[in-house]
């Protein structure tokens, strides 16, 4: 599937009539500070236009996990992902983050005008929620695999086949991919140099390379 956004194939002009018609709201988040807590109502959508967040799940005993990373293009909010009761969803920003917000029920309430590109940023929503379902998808697969190796190489060849490439710098931290991953970090960072040693991968930081 190719590279969709909220506004592929929506013209300059038309997306500029869209940020009123819709009531677009734009605002700046620093590192750290909440974007948005999610509730039990779809109420907004949100679009990164710069920066990156994490998307986080907190449990009803507080442990905290990672489910998402957030980057340039990444939408988020209610309708991708319905909160339940025993758990707390929020975005957090992990830099100075561009945020772009949308009233879903502008989304979903055609305009008297029936507009094209009303149209057409609908669809390109549908298409943006198969992708993050395929993503999703894609990680519980990650997520079932047996051992924290196992689990390491899959999100790796899951990597380079997003990127279409086997050099690729990893989005998050080690310490954020281990809770991605749900496993020990310093047991992740000993596969990694196992990896390393036995020549699967080469590793500078956070920029890797796959060998075999």
């Amino acid at each position: 599937m190719e590279h969709i956004t909220l506004f592929t194939d929506i013209l300059p002009e038309e997306q500029e009539r869209m940020r009123v018609c819709f009531k677009v709201r734009e605002k700046v988040f620093q590192n750290g500070e909440t974007i948005m807590e999610y509730s039990s109502s779809m109420k907004k959508i949100g679009l990164i236009q710069e920066g990156r967040a994490v998307l986080y799940c907190c449990d009803e005993d507080g442990n905290e996990y990672v489910i998402d990373e957030l980057n340039k293009d990444s939408v988020f909010g209610e309708p991708f992902l319905l909160p339940s009761d025993s758990q707390h969803y929020y975005v957090c920003a992990t830099t100075v983050t561009k945020v772009l917000f949308i009233d879903y029920e502008h989304v979903i309430k055609r305009c008297e005008n029936a507009c094209h590109h009303h149209s057409q940023m609908v669809s390109n929503l549908l298409q943006m929620t198969a992708l993050r379902s395929r993503q999703q998808t894609d990680r519980i697969y990650m997520l079932s695999r047996s051992s924290t190796r196992k689990k390491l190489i899959a999100y790796l060849h899951s990597l380079a086949a997003e990127k279409n490439a086997g050099k690729f710098k990893l989005p998050m931290s080690y310490t954020a991919l281990a809770q991605y991953l749900s496993v020990d970090r310093s047991a992740m960072m000993r596969e990694i140099k196992n990896l390393s040693d036995e020549g699967v991968i080469r590793r500078n930081g956070r920029n890797v390379e796959l060998l075999k």
